[in-house]
């Protein structure tokens, strides 16, 4: 991908985050009204086929020709790990979701400081604290929705005051930004890294303040992480491929992307079962951490590489 599409792609994605922080801060009923299609749009479009590409990025790790047998485990491991995951998740709802959250929290992490050479002594947590304030954002500043939906999921609401939370997410900006000074102090970042990594802070900040909690969510997941993510691996792939263009890239995607689909439709079917007492958007959320666990394992062994 070139300079001058990722800079026109970057631009892009700030645009669309203010405009819909604006609408946000104006028009927030109407956002309350058109959340769910948003969401279900962002996820199938960009969220589900970034990570629906990963036996990709298995064979770029592994450039030699694959055999059957590694096809094979490579695809057994993976099925094996997300419905792993749902019977812990089932079993074990709370220590699950605790897991889900802190793995998720680095996995963002490493996307954004994908391009900067951290000492990997300081990595997990720079990339941790960056991942927690990506995820508070939306579910601290809106404490008083995200409460119920965490609550199904882990069988009780957590006693715990709006204020706190909005105060927890405001400590989180300000580690945050600390962290990016820190690594303009070492060296780490250069002035235009500097203002970049504030100005995220801030454009994403005023993002999940201002809209509700899946809008801001749905927007960083898609556009801040999901695009980031595929226009990452488009390049990988194009250095190993060069012909390969985004329409092979969804080409490519597009089974394991109807599958993860058709996998969340029987959930919802038989989530009454499965997940009993337990809403629509709580059972999405754990269907959306069963299919993340894999990725996260397998984008992590990349990033080692």
């Amino acid at each position: 991908m070139s300079a001058k599409i990722s800079l026109r792609l970057t631009a892009l994605v700030v645009f669309t985050t203010l405009v819909f922080t604006l609408l946000g801060w104006l028009l927030t009923e109407f956002l309350r009204f058109i959340q769910y299609p948003l969401l279900g749009i962002l996820l199938v479009t960009i969220g589900l086929p970034h990570g629906a590409t990963d036996y990709l990025l298995f064979r770029r790790m592994h450039r030699s020709k694959l055999t059957k047998k590694q096809i094979f485990r490579f695809f057994a491991i993976y099925v094996t790990a997300v419905l792993g995951f749902l019977l812990l998740w089932i079993i074990f709802p709370l220590y699950s979701f605790i897991i889900f959250i802190v793995i998720s929290a680095y996995h963002f992490g490493q996307s954004n400081w994908e391009n900067i050479i951290i000492p990997k002594r300081y990595s997990i947590l720079i990339n941790f604290f960056w991942g927690v304030f990506a995820i508070g954002g939306s579910v601290l500043w809106h404490w008083d929705e995200s409460k119920m939906i965490i609550g199904q999921v882990i069988g009780f609401i957590p006693d715990l005051s709006l204020t706190v939370m909005a105060n927890i997410q405001l400590s989180l900006v300000i580690i945050n930004v600390l962290i990016i000074l820190f690594l303009k102090y070492h060296q780490k970042l250069n002035t235009l890294a500097l203002l970049v990594e504030i100005s995220k802070i801030i454009i994403l900040s005023l993002l999940f303040y201002f809209t509700p909690m899946l809008v801001g969510f749905a927007l960083y997941f898609a556009l801040w992480h999901s695009l980031s993510s595929l226009k990452s691996q488009l390049s990988y792939y194009k250095k190993l491929w060069p012909s390969f263009t985004i329409g092979d890239y969804y080409r490519q995607a597009a089974p394991y992307t109807i599958l993860a689909v058709f996998g969340f439709i029987m959930m919802v079917i038989g989530h009454t079962y499965i997940l009993p007492n337990v809403s629509m958007i709580s059972t999405f959320l754990v269907f959306i951490a069963c299919v993340t666990l894999p990725h996260i394992f397998v984008v992590d062994e990349s990033y080692q590489q």
